[in-house]
């Protein structure tokens, strides 16, 4: 009898250990960023700009989910963390649609508004609210990598986990050039002096 109990209490343990970790992995790996380039495990995520759903007025970039996902919003902070300095807002309406706002300062050259997303935050937050700090180098690319929302955490889908990358800044392509530009110089010297000394 002992050794029925245990063999059941084994199978059982595994069971739960084999549920926990296939619950844990996430069924889509979404990316977005505020210029309408977002993808669903590596497939394009159609976007365009559409009228927040909430009443706020704004028009911003759009992504539309293969899910409802629980309505909600989660709301990026610029590092450190002082009050009220929101940079950008992740708003699920449950709905099928992810909505991407971001800050710009009118008239600056260091945050100007040059993504659809860059319309400005809402006024007032949809519950529930998760409050992040960014990640990242400012000028991009910067955001939140890794969200796993929980079961009523905004964005969640009751078909299993997602995986979001939320991406806030990118970098310019003269930045990008800049730096491509570098590491040649680099790679050419580097690749003389071992001739030289070859």
């Amino acid at each position: 009898m002992k050794r029925y109990i245990k063999v059941i209490l084994t199978v059982g343990f595994t069971a739960a250990i084999a549920v926990t970790t296939a619950f844990s992995q996430p069924t889509n790996i979404i990316t977005v960023n505020e210029f309408g380039l977002g993808t669903i495990n590596g497939a394009p995520l159609p976007s365009g700009i559409a009228l927040d759903p909430f009443g706020s007025g704004l028009a911003t970039m759009s992504y539309t989910l293969p899910f409802p996902g629980v309505r909600g919003d989660v709301v990026l902070n610029e590092p450190p963390i002082p009050p009220n300095q929101h940079s950008d807002l992740l708003r699920f309406d449950g709905n099928f649609h992810l909505f991407f706002f971001s800050d710009f300062s009118a008239g600056s050259t260091a945050d100007p508004a040059d993504s659809p997303a860059d319309v400005g935050l809402p006024p007032f937050f949809i519950a529930p609210t998760l409050f992040f700090t960014e990640t990242g180098p400012e000028g991009g690319p910067n955001g939140l990598f890794g969200y796993m929302p929980g079961f009523s955490d905004p964005g969640a889908d009751s078909a299993g986990p997602n995986l979001y990358n939320f991406i806030s800044e990118v970098p310019e392509p003269g930045s990008l050039a800049l730096l491509a530009c570098g590491l040649g110089i680099l790679g050419f010297a580097l690749r003389r002096q071992k001739l030289s000394r070859g």
